[in-house]
């Protein structure tokens, strides 16, 4: 199968690699793809675990100039990507995600997202659909975990976008138009994950998992979310909760109406 796994990752974020390794190997342990670890900057490959496959490519400039030289370092022409702080939380049913890949590839598609999250609108059977991008829909090229077409992604990192940037800005660029029929999301996800690191703090759930499964931690300088952070972060989660329910065609009609930026 042409597919490997990217987690993109850089040299500072070297204490959350251990502990992404751990849940990747307890909820995939027999991942029968290539997993490379894209970590420009400093050099930390003592830090890298073993059975990953440590890629720096000389000082972290920028994430979208990082990201391209992780991509073309890997021989695969497809890519399912993650970011350094997603941690599987159940066992990945290998079957699902060959499924997702031969539609994908059978389909011509660019990208495949393995989590509704946003939700695509236009209906093509019961475990997929397709992302409306011609509507201009929010966060056509979001960074939940997803299979992409190698190609493709570089050419989207050309913009020199950072993350942010990325998820609102890359599905509306010329590539991306040009490919608008072939972007895909799944109905259901394929890899239950959450991400543990918000604003370079660690979420307290997972000093929690830390502590139940002893892992160890590399660098313990590393601050946890206070009371206060997280009563703001989660105030800021319900309001997009609420603004999911809203048909994706009309987010951006609305953001517009109250004079906020299109997403």
């Amino acid at each position: 199968m042409n597919l490997s796994v990217l987690i993109s990752s850089h040299a500072k974020a070297f204490d959350l690699w251990n502990i992404t390794h751990f849940f990747f190997k307890k909820n995939w342990p027999n991942c029968p793809y290539a997993v490379y670890l894209g970590a420009n900057g400093e050099n930390r490959i003592k830090y890298c675990p073993e059975d990953w496959i440590y890629l720096n490519k000389g000082e972290d400039v920028s994430w979208a100039k990082s990201m391209k030289s992780y991509l073309e370092s890997i021989p695969a022409d497809y890519i399912l990507l993650f970011l350094d702080d997603f941690i599987i939380l159940r066992p990945v049913n290998q079957k699902l995600i060959d499924e997702a890949y031969e539609f994908l590839v059978a389909n011509n598609g660019v990208m495949l997202r393995l989590v509704p999250s946003p939700k695509g609108t236009i209906y093509l059977n019961e475990n997929f659909r397709r992302i409306d991008v011609k509507n201009r829909v929010p966060y056509v090229t979001s960074l939940q975990v997803a299979i992409w077409k190698k190609s493709f992604l570089i050419k989207l990192l050309k913009y020199d976008f950072d993350p942010w940037e990325f998820e609102i800005k890359a599905g509306k660029v010329k590539e991306s138009m040009e490919c608008y029929d072939k972007f895909f999301v799944t109905t259901k996800p394929l890899i239950f994950y959450k991400h543990f690191v918000e604003k370079g703090k660690f979420y307290p759930f997972i000093r929690k998992l830390i502590k139940e499964y002893n892992i160890p931690l590399i660098d313990t300088n590393r601050e946890t979310l206070n009371k206060n952070e997280l009563i703001k972060l989660y105030i800021s989660k319900l309001r997009a909760t609420m603004f999911s329910i809203i048909p994706e065609k009309d987010k951006n009609k609305i953001r517009k109406y109250f004079g906020k930026h299109e997403l």
